[in-house]
């Protein structure tokens, strides 16, 4: 005689691949960023200070007749009477520089920004500075004749006052841009 046993077996449910797949990224997510933390190296803040001349002082000091100071971050410096005549200093970051008395005759000051800063008897004699950005401590420097700011950002009423001074006039040696043309003086 044949038995027949039916077996009723217990069904194997089938893995939750969503939940297994999401444990397997958690996982390597976290040795990832557990090695990306162990392995990276140390980061500078570019905001408040870089690694050039931000937050030194060099006043007094002569830093004319140079092209190598393109893209230097000045933030923050004492810059007291310091030489910069003649030297490129495009796209350098002046941002709350103390500049009062600096010397920027023939300087290339296209595109820096010099936002917030004191410029008290500064000289901008001939400089280019297309692109630049200005505060309201413009109004302070010494001269701005022949001076090239085509594109610079000015504050309005700083541009206002800026116009109506004496020494605002000539041309730019290097642009032969007539200075209040440049500022759009009426």
């Amino acid at each position: 005689a044949k038995s027949t046993a039916t077996a009723t077996a217990t069904p194997q449910r089938a893995p939750n691949t969503a939940a297994t797949t999401a444990a397997a990224v958690l996982t390597a997510a976290s040795i990832f960023t557990t090695t990306l933390t162990l392995n990276t190296p140390p980061t500078h803040a570019v905001s408040g200070g870089g690694l050039d001349y931000a937050g030194t002082t060099i006043s007094n000091q002569d830093f004319s007749n140079s092209k190598s100071y393109k893209g230097k971050d000045f933030t923050q410096v004492i810059a007291q009477a310091t030489n910069f005549a003649n030297s490129n200093l495009q796209g350098c970051r002046f941002y709350k520089a103390f500049l009062v008395d600096t010397n920027f005759e023939s300087a290339d000051l296209r595109g820096a920004a010099l936002e917030d800063t004191s410029m008290d008897g500064a000289n901008l004699k001939n400089v280019l500075a297309n692109g630049a950005y200005f505060g309201a401590s413009l109004f302070d420097v010494k001269t701005a004749e022949g001076a090239d700011f085509t594109d610079a950002s000015i504050p309005p009423k700083t541009l206002a006052r800026l116009c109506d001074r004496e020494d605002v006039k000539g041309t730019n040696p290097v642009t032969g841009v007539d200075t209040r043309d440049s500022l759009m003086c009426l």
